[in-house]
Formats: C-alpha cells, sequence, structure tokens
C-alpha cells in the first residue's frame, strides 16, 4: 500500500511521481530538502502510483505554507503547533487515478493516527478539495478564499485528522495499515 522514502532511490522515485503529475496540471516545481516524511502509494500490484509528503509546521512567519496564508494566526493551530503538519505533494500518476485515493488517504489517517495529530495545514486544489469533503466526508475547514499559486486556485484549509482515525467505522474507505499487522502479537 506505500513505501516510506528512506534512501536515495525512493526519493527519486517519490520526486519522479509528483514531479510529472504537476507538470501534467501545469504547476510550478519546488523541490525543497528539509526534513519530512515521504511515501510512495502502491497500488495492488505494487506499482508506484503516488506520493504524499507530511511537513513539521511551524509558527514562523517566513514558514513557506505562511506565507501563502497566515495559518499561524489561526489560534487552534497556534495552541498546539506540535500537534499539526503540513500536508503537501499529494499526487497519484493519471493513469493509476481513482480507487487509488482510497489508499493515499489511508496512508495519511495512519500516520496522523501513529503521530497523533490533531490538524493538517493543506493548500487544496479546488476539486480535490470537493472531492475529499463530499466524497469522503473529511473533517475539513477551508480558512479562506481561493488563492493562486503556483500554477493553480487553491483553497488554504484545515484538516482535522483526529476526528477521523478516533471514529474509523465511519470511514469505509481506509484500508487496513501493513504496518500495524506486521507488528501483531503471533499468539493471543
Amino acid at each position: 500500500m506505500y513505501l516510506k522514502v528512506d534512501s536515495l532511490a525512493l526519493l527519486n522515485s517519490f520526486n519522479q511521481i509528483w514531479m510529472e503529475c504537476w507538470l501534467e496540471k501545469g504547476y510550478v516545481l519546488e523541490n525543497e530538502t528539509g526534513a519530512s516524511d515521504r511515501y510512495i502509494i502502491t497500488d495492488e500490484s505494487d506499482h508506484r502510483v503516488g506520493t504524499i509528503e507530511f511537513k513539521p509546521y511551524s509558527l514562523e512567519t517566513q514558514h513557506n505554507i505562511n506565507t501563502v496564508f497566515p495559518f499561524q494566526d489561526i489560534e487552534e493551530i497556534a495552541i498546539t503547533p506540535s500537534t499539526v503538519v503540513e500536508i503537501d505533494k499529494v499526487a497519484i500518476l493519471k493513469q493509476y487515478r481513482g480507487k487509488n485515493l482510497d489508499r493515499l488517504l489511508s496512508v495519511f489517517v495512519h500516520y496522523s493516527e501513529k503521530h497523533q495529530l490533531s490538524h493538517c495545514v493543506v493548500l487544496l486544489e479546488r476539486v480535490f478539495y470537493k472531492a475529499l469533503r463530499n466524497v469522503y466526508k473529511i473533517p475539513l475547514q477551508a480558512m479562506g478564499d481561493k488563492i493562486y499559486y503556483k500554477g493553480d486556485y487553491v483553497i488554504p484549509a484545515i484538516i482535522y485528522p483526529e476526528k477521523i482515525y478516533q471514529n474509523k467505522q465511519d470511514y469505509r474507505w481506509i484500508l487496513p495499515d501493513p504496518q500495524a499487522q506486521k507488528r501483531k502479537p503471533i499468539f493471543t
């Protein structure tokens, strides 16, 4: 379902996937080298089909996402920044879109639960925002009007992952975490 990017070869694969998707959409590429957790999404045949990146969030105004929208001024973010991450480089290759979004969103839920995240800050493409809200019922909130950023209009938003991982039964699209299955004891 996913690979944690922990080698140069996987980083190259990760970069190839998101860059291909962003070029297809006409977005401006940004290749940051800061600390982050990157994952490659794999389909049922183990093809590498997508990416998602989790970046540490900072209240500093020069932090990249805060230069686009002032998330640092939102009280619920400012109170507990250590339980907030920025989500970036969400991408699924064109030929694999569709049911693989369940896999990508499941990685997001498993990561959020493992790290006990309360909030995620994100800049969402408008159609993707609507799909998350209306189809997947992701608890999220638009924090402002659309903003033109790097080639498209985006919606600055906060996602509330805690509401998902504490109520997994309400989200039938969540797939089991293969890492959690590996950690189960042999004898019960």
